[in-house]
């Protein structure tokens, strides 16, 4: 797909999905109308978040790029500062724009998600010992893909079997992957709260932190609940949760049991679940390479919240063009050339 039908088709889509009824929810505000409509700047917003196979690296680039080439697409293109303050406004367009596009990609072959965490560092390790931790959002955690050290928060995130997202969720750093899916659960039951097992060992519980329900991102981000079951890895099993779950939210969640538990799993079944929920690492590596997910670069929690959105939208629609083409959802580093 060029850079022409690339964007055309985009804004096409985009259009069709925010003029049919996102529109008539999104407040106005009082003023002169807008040079750009809400549509084109979702379109280059959303254009944006790739980083293989277009001109640009970053979201300054993208802006720099349409106001000096892309005027053919954008002839009312707004400077950086007036762009960035529109999409900020459209942040929760892009959130259902993503959960839009979720429902499209769903086929009857989607029999569970998956969800895992990740880390969201903010900068390196020497840079936030450096720097005045006041002006830091972030927290120092452990974990994610690499297992080590990081600087930041972290970020939940749940797909379906095909590799779409259908939610996600940003927390704190030092939080435990069982209370992001806490917090995550309980929001899609349809009010997110943070209780734990019942039974929990308090003793062992006053050394790990307990986030409060003030620390986690928007609820809207998380969607909704789809009667499936949800596949994890040992950062969330537990007996204790896995009921908590189960009773308190009539939610499913299978996770690999600790090796010295009374009941552990037998090879053929870690292999099992291993194999069915590689996808939600598959996705992970996509949204790195592609969209640059580790390369947030924001300067506050809204603009952190509205580039996630807006990744997470791309790379939803990334995978609906390639289904719309004949080619693998997943291939997306190759859609535009």
């Amino acid at each position: 797909m060029d850079m022409d039908t690339f964007m055309t088709t985009l804004y096409v889509l985009i259009d069709d999905w925010y003029s049919s009824g996102m529109e008539g929810q999104m407040q106005r505000h009082a003023g002169p109308a807008c040079k750009m409509t809400d549509s084109e700047v979702l379109t280059v917003a959303i254009a944006g978040q790739w980083r293989i196979g277009v001109p640009w690296r970053s979201e300054r680039g993208v802006v720099r790029y349409m106001l000096q080439q892309g005027r053919q697409w954008f002839p009312q293109m707004l400077q950086k500062s007036q762009f960035n303050h529109r999409v900020w406004q459209l942040w929760a367009a892009l959130v259902r724009l993503q959960q839009a596009v979720a429902d499209w990609l769903a086929t009857e072959a989607d029999l569970y998600e998956c969800v895992d965490c990740t880390e969201l560092p903010i900068c390196s390790l020497s840079q936030a010992a450096s720097y005045d931790r006041h002006w830091l959002s972030g927290q120092l955690g452990r974990g994610g893909n690499n297992g080590g050290w990081f600087y930041g928060e972290q970020l939940l995130l749940s797909v379906t079997r095909q590799g779409a997202v259908t939610g996600w969720l940003v927390g704190l750093a030092p939080s435990d992957d069982r209370w992001m899916l806490e917090a995550f659960l309980s929001t899609r039951q349809g009010r997110m709260q943070i209780i734990g097992p019942e039974q929990a060992d308090s003793r062992r519980y006053q050394r790990t932190l307990v986030p409060s329900i003030h620390s986690f991102s928007p609820a809207i981000c998380i969607g909704y609940h789809r009667a499936l079951p949800y596949l994890a890895d040992q950062g969330f099993n537990g007996e204790r949760w896995l009921t908590h779950w189960q009773h308190e939210y009539q939610m499913t969640v299978i996770a690999a049991p600790p090796a010295n538990a009374r009941q552990s799993w037998d090879r053929p079944a870690m292999k099992w679940l291993s194999s069915h929920r590689q996808i939600v690492e598959t996705v992970l590596s996509r949204l790195v390479e592609v969209f640059g997910l580790k390369q947030l670069k924001a300067h506050s929690d809204w603009g952190k919240i509205t580039r996630l959105a807006a990744k997470m939208a791309a790379y939803n629609l990334g995978c609906y063009f390639n289904r719309l083409l004949g080619r693998p959802d997943g291939a997306l580093a190759t859609l535009i050339i």
